[in-house]
């Protein structure tokens, strides 16, 4: 999975009219709460293999932070 097409997955999952980018502050959209976080988990688990918990996703500040987490699945 590309950085491009990540994004916009990750769009489509928040449900969020505005374009993402790489630098996005995530807690400045109203759809970063906590069933984005359960959506974004699931995602991982399933596309990745790898369980991400909340904290984790709390320490995360923008999508290039979800990105690292995917340890080199995202190029």
């Amino acid at each position: 999975m590309t950085r491009q097409e990540f994004l916009t997955t990750l769009q489509e999952m928040l449900q969020c009219d505005m374009e993402l980018h790489e630098d996005t502050v995530l807690t400045d959209l109203e759809e970063w709460d906590s069933l984005a976080f359960m959506v974004v988990i699931a995602f991982f688990d399933k596309n990745f293999g790898q369980r991400i918990t909340f904290d984790t996703l709390k320490g995360c500040r923008t999508p290039s932070d979800l990105i690292a987490l995917s340890a080199g699945a995202i190029a």
